[in-house]
């Protein structure tokens, strides 16, 4: 009787989430999450199957951080779906705005701009070590123009924007366009694994910042950014012609401006 109290109780206990110390399954757990929980979710980051939160629990007696894997606690859930609905809002934003500037051009007016909150505002300057263990640093890149990709070992759709950058890099780097890749994995051993038979003439870090937190960057689709001589984002979105056009033009552009 007393065992199948037992079983009953444990059957009844609310499930949780392992919480752990990094992405990995393989990192210690330091808690567990239950789905009542106050959860308060700061970002999310590149894991190595399933997306990687870092969130807050927050309790009465103490408060953890940490990062789960996957969307099954319901805060993480609600967040994932408020990020995909600000990205449709801003999809369809930019085609709308696509659709404005065709018009304008064939009437021979000044194209709309974009609606993009980050274009126009400064990359702020980053320092670590790339995937050689080398001191790396924005501000040490020296670009003229420089193309900074977010990718993801998980997301291949990310890794081709990486790939996709090479003719470019290769017509214009003796010019002055740099480059570098920043792996959302925050571990840096992920990034030799997944380019092991890719060749990359640039260097690559990990993100062990929260630097594509801070540019809204979604790990599973991953982000470039384009920026001037003085790290002004010029252009922002997945590798296409909107990012070819951006940088031919800084780089047909006379030297100063």
């Amino acid at each position: 009787m007393h065992a199948l109290l037992l079983l009953a109780l444990f059957q009844a206990a609310p499930a949780g989430e392992p919480l752990r110390s990094g992405c990995s399954a393989d990192d210690q757990q330091i808690g567990t999450v239950r789905p009542s929980d106050n959860v308060r979710v700061e970002s999310a980051l590149a894991g190595e199957s399933l997306t990687c939160y870092k969130i807050n629990v927050i309790r009465p007696e103490t408060s953890l951080t940490g990062y789960v894997l996957g969307e099954s606690l319901p805060a993480v859930a609600v967040f994932v779906h408020r990020r995909e609905k600000v990205s449709e809002e801003s999809a369809k934003a930019e085609a709308r705005l696509a659709r404005e500037s065709a018009r304008a051009e064939a009437q021979g007016n000044a194209p709309a701009k974009s609606t993009d909150p980050l274009i126009s505002t400064q990359f702020e300057d980053f320092a670590g070590r790339d995937s050689n263990g080398k001191p790396l640093s924005l501000a040490g890149l020296n670009g003229r123009v420089t193309v900074v990709t977010f990718w993801s070992p998980g997301s291949p759709g990310s890794i081709s924007q990486l790939t996709h950058t090479l003719p470019l890099y290769n017509e214009f780097h003796k010019s002055g366009l740099a480059a570098v890749g920043v792996s959302m994995d925050p571990k840096a051993s992920r990034i030799g694994e997944t380019l092991d038979d890719i060749t990359l003439p640039w260097p690559q870090m990990a993100d062990q910042s929260g630097l594509a937190a801070r540019y809204h960057v979604d790990p599973r689709a991953g982000k470039t950014f384009v920026l001037d001589a003085n790290h002004r984002i010029v252009a922002a979105g997945p590798m296409g012609p909107d990012i070819i056009k951006a940088v031919h033009q800084l780089m047909d552009a006379p030297s100063g401006q």
